[in-house]
């Protein structure tokens, strides 16, 4: 897969399932047939892969917000392009098999489609009832859910960072991170930074963090920070990014936002429940008619399994004719 097809055709894909599932009496089909049209992306032997197919898997395995940047690299667009293929073709080769006929086999190629088919229809039902503006009910949650708005705890902080470096002496880094260490004892920290310190950001910040979040820090450095005493430096704490020295020079508590300030919150809170109410709604639609068992049906799937019965005492059973056989 060297390159792109320069022409675009349209082709149409199809797959159809009969599922047969056994009950007393009687028997059920289950059936889905698909098929769309869409242009072709690529071919690669008697694989082929349209846009529709391309997207769908983006959609699938890629978040919106970086679709964009997988799709600035030829690399991975040919990385994805090549799962496509993979996928399509073991399709086609397990439907050339004997056993794809098994109803087992072909309810479990139903049953994928039925929980993508939850997924899409709740994108869908999200889309079509959206209302445009949730200012109002946003508003109602801000005055009445008033702990929803609040700032989280924060901590300023000071912070040495003695990075991991290509093809350096570990032990060499672990002196380096001690000497800095030793030397904030006797020396202002503004000095001690400035010397030690390889935070690629550290010209604009010098070291100085205001208004964090513990949670937010790497867990090495979180879990360090919680032990820590207003004013006093930790002792040198390692991390995938290399050692750090901190000390807290404030504990800044929660305060209420504003409503500026919390309007894009409660606006996206409000639109969630509204849209999630309303797909629990069509939920119970579904669920309103009563559940008939078919005549034997619990028996019928205890046997599949080789069980005689429910609960501990049939599992038991279950092990006692295993041992007996």
């Amino acid at each position: 897969m060297r390159a792109l097809f320069a022409f675009v055709y349209f082709l149409t894909m199809g797959l159809g399932l009969t599922v047969s599932a056994a009950a007393s009496t009687s028997e059920a089909t289950q059936s889905l047939s698909l098929s769309y049209n869409s242009p072709v992306v690529i071919q690669q032997g008697n694989e082929v892969v349209t846009l529709a197919d391309v997207v769908a898997y983006m959609d699938w395995r890629v978040p919106p917000e970086d679709q964009k940047e997988v799709l600035a690299s030829p690399a991975r667009i040919e990385a994805l392009l090549e799962a496509i293929v993979l996928g399509n073709g073991f399709l086609r080769r397990l439907q050339a098999l004997e056993a794809f006929t098994d109803p087992i086999i072909q309810s479990r190629i139903y049953q994928a489609a039925a929980r993508e088919a939850r997924a899409v229809y709740r994108e869908k039902l999200r889309e079509d009832l959206s209302l445009d503006d949730y200012t109002s009910q946003a508003r109602e949650l801000f005055m009445v859910e008033k702990d929803k708005f609040v700032t989280d705890k924060t901590i300023d902080f000071d912070h040495i960072l003695i990075a991991h470096q290509d093809n350096a002496d570990p032990a060499a880094l672990m002196r380096r991170a001690l000497a800095a260490h030793d030397s904030l004892s006797q020396r202002p920290f503004a000095e001690v930074a400035e010397e030690f310190s390889d935070d690629a950001g550290f010209e604009e910040h010098r070291g100085k963090f205001e208004n964090m979040p513990i949670d937010s820090l790497v867990k090495p450095l979180a879990e360090a920070a919680r032990e820590l005493e207003l004013g006093q430096f930790s002792a040198p704490v390692q991390s995938s990014f290399g050692w750090h020295i901190m000390r807290i020079t404030s504990f800044n508590e929660p305060k209420r936002l504003s409503w500026e300030e919390a309007q894009p919150i409660a606006e996206e809170i409000a639109r969630n429940r509204h849209l999630n109410e309303a797909f629990e709604r069509r939920l119970r639609e579904l669920n309103t008619a009563p559940m008939q068992f078919a005549e034997g049906a619990v028996k019928k799937i205890l046997e599949y399994y080789e069980m005689s019965g429910f609960g501990q005492a049939g599992l038991e059973a279950n092990q006692q004719e295993r041992s007996n056989d």
